[in-house]
């Protein structure tokens, strides 16, 4: 399957962002699809390596460990090592400050399990990166806010 990315101005620091991004456990706060994550091991410095999450989407319980890894300034990539619905998924989480904005990217790619024919499979990541980087913009800018 493709990479999809997804590009949205944010009114929030580029720090702030990954802040949010790299804090792991308050996802389910912002993401409803998340019903629970957990920093499963850690490297030297403290940042989380691998990452269980409980996730329900579309109806569908699933449960994903994912290695993590900070291959840049303000980035984040997730890979997946284990999954119920995907045979691969790989997320990169990107922030360039721009002044008082920054551009988040997220960038996701992914394979399935079940045979589901391309077309479908690229509007259902879409849809995905439409609401994970609407909903990261949204709590952000929330927190900038205040």
């Amino acid at each position: 399957m493709p990479l999809v990315s997804k590009t949205v101005e944010v009114a929030a620091a580029a720090e702030s962002i990954m802040a949010i991004v790299a804090d792991f456990g308050s996802y389910p706060q912002w993401n409803e699809e998340i019903n629970g994550c957990w920093v499963l091991a850690r490297y030297d410095d403290g940042r989380p390596s691998q990452l269980r999450l409980d996730v329900t989407v579309l109806g569908q319980a699933g449960t994903f460990i994912s290695a993590v890894y900070y291959p840049g300034e303000n980035q984040i990539f997730t890979v997946l090592q284990q999954g119920d619905h995907f045979d691969k998924q790989e997320q990169k989480f990107s922030v360039v400050a721009t002044g008082p904005t920054s551009l988040l990217t997220v960038d996701l790619e992914v394979e399935t399990k079940l045979p589901i024919p391309a077309p479908m499979v690229k509007k259902a990541i879409g849809d995905t990166l439409d609401y994970l980087a609407n909903n990261l913009k949204t709590r952000a800018e929330q927190l900038a806010a205040t």
